[in-house]
């Protein structure tokens, strides 16, 4: 399968839907960061890239203090602190930590870490936010269509059989390999690891919020910590 840049798979796709899609994500995913945000506050995207989301945060709001932490990408805006990981920053002092379209890309042992983590660095009333793709139900359909088109190839991973069951809601297998992939990926289970040590406040669809799941291409977590261990 050809290589194709992040920007050209989401909010440049040549797909109107697809982009309509991620572009409607991040605005939501702005919105919510905005909501949270007093004067001065401090907000941290885990998965950051190179800092485009938060770039775009400090256009909105420049007294906001913007850190983006992503090992494997240059940093490309000066105004935004970057930090290797998350254990590095001070508990307590995270007003925000955003953590968007990057779960599905990890494995058990790392999501366990980054929600010991994040649950150590935010504040009392600091906020989670997570948005992550919905694999299951009808939009799968489309979302697939849009690889194999993209992609030029029409081997998208699936088996008919895999995407009959992922558009009936049912399990599908995960391949060894997270990285590359959103294949069998479910927010459900994600949503269950969470409020084991997070408060889930509430939850959103995306691109229309009053489209039922199944309907949905993203799932946003709007969540606070519990109270950490005396």
């Amino acid at each position: 399968m050809r290589e194709i840049s992040y920007a050209s798979q989401t909010v440049e796709s040549a797909n109107p839907l697809a982009r309509y899609a991620h572009r409607a994500r991040i605005a939501l995913a702005l919105k919510l960061v905005e909501r949270f945000c007093s004067s001065s506050a401090t907000v941290v995207d885990f998965g950051s890239g190179p800092g485009l989301f938060l770039h775009t945060l400090g256009q909105i709001r420049p007294d906001l203090r913007l850190i983006g932490l992503d090992p494997y990408v240059q940093p490309a805006y000066p105004e935004i602190r970057y930090e290797a990981r998350l254990e590095d920053l001070k508990p307590g002092s995270v007003d925000v930590l955003t953590v968007l379209e990057v779960c599905e890309h990890l494995y058990p042992n790392e999501l366990d870490a980054l929600l010991k983590n994040a649950a150590q660095i935010l504040g009392t009333d600091g906020v989670l936010i997570i948005s992550v793709p919905i694999m299951y139900g009808a939009s799968v359909i489309p979302k697939l269509m849009n690889w194999a088109i993209r992609g030029r190839d029409i081997h998208v991973g699936y088996t008919p059989a895999e995407i009959l069951r992922s558009v009936a809601g049912l399990k599908v297998s995960r391949p060894e390999n997270l990285r590359t992939t959103h294949k069998g990926f479910d927010f459900r289970e994600l949503r269950t690891l969470v409020s084991e040590q997070f408060m889930i406040e509430q939850v959103l669809r995306s691109p229309l919020a009053w489209l039922p799941w199944w309907m949905s291409s993203q799932y946003f977590m709007i969540c606070q910590r519990r109270a950490l261990p005396q």
